[in-house]
């Protein structure tokens, strides 16, 4: 059963002008090498497929189907202010929320876990790794004024997904971006539609205009509504964010 509370909108990019009118075209960033990795380790928290997907040789029985996963490291997202925004990108708001956690400042590794099955091939799950370190509790991200709510729960939290992709951004970047894709309506299509369709083989970006950078990627089988989890480590600090895309049930 879905919330009535759905997480506000968030927001995307390209190049802007400058102030002297010329222009400075932006790109999908490639990725750096990954200074931050988790290796495989005996998992306790549930629900255990949330790290379990990332790691190498994971297979799932689910629905008579088996799925194998595979991890894709997407590049380094930078987080100056620790707010980030999690949202469909058609739902574009300068004044989108990000969660009430406040996440470590710096840049770290966005990451999908792909499940393949069959001929086919999807994102099962979307995530920051924040830190090394392992998970020793999930919760589900909030926005102001939510509630908590039990993880296993038949209510939950979500965003509404229409375009098929999702993203990870930090507040920051919001107003610039709206800026961009306002000045003109191929923008979008620019980033989110030509980039992907041109990269299939990779279902997800980091994309880079100005020095912002958000992380876009396709979300699992497609629209839907998804929640997004928060790994706190043993300290209570906050090591993953993780939106779940429904492959695989777990409750």
């Amino acid at each position: 059963m879905y919330s009535p509370y759905l997480y506000l909108p968030i927001v995307i990019v390209a190049w802007l002008v400058t102030s002297c009118g010329t222009s400075q075209v932006s790109s999908m960033a490639s990725p750096s090498s990954q200074e931050i990795t988790r290796l495989a380790y005996s998992v306790s928290a549930q629900p255990k497929v949330f790290e379990t997907s990332f790691f190498p040789g994971t297979t799932i029985q689910h629905n008579n189907i088996t799925f194998r996963f595979t991890r894709t490291y997407l590049g380094d997202l930078p987080v100056p202010t620790g707010r980030i925004v999690v949202t469909d990108p058609i739902l574009l708001e300068s004044e989108s929320l990000p969660f009430t956690t406040v996440f470590p400042k710096g840049d770290f590794p966005v990451e999908l876990a792909i499940a393949h099955f069959g001929d086919d091939e999807r994102v099962a799950f979307a995530r920051i790794l924040f830190s090394a370190e392992p998970v020793a509790a999930w919760t589900m991200a909030l926005l102001a004024g939510q509630k908590p709510l039990p993880i296993t729960g038949e209510e939950y939290y979500g965003y509404s997904v229409d375009s098929g992709s999702g993203l990870f951004i930090d507040s920051t970047y919001l107003r610039g971006f709206n800026q961009y894709l306002s000045a003109d309506n191929k923008n979008f299509s620019h980033v989110f539609t030509d980039y992907l369709a041109e990269n299939q083989q990779k279902p997800g970006i980091l994309y880079t205009a100005q020095g912002n950078t958000l992380a876009t990627f396709s979300t699992g089988l497609g629209d839907g509504y998804y929640a997004t989890y928060i790994g706190f480590d043993a300290q209570h600090r906050p090591c993953r964010l993780l939106t779940d895309f429904q492959l695989i049930k777990w409750q």
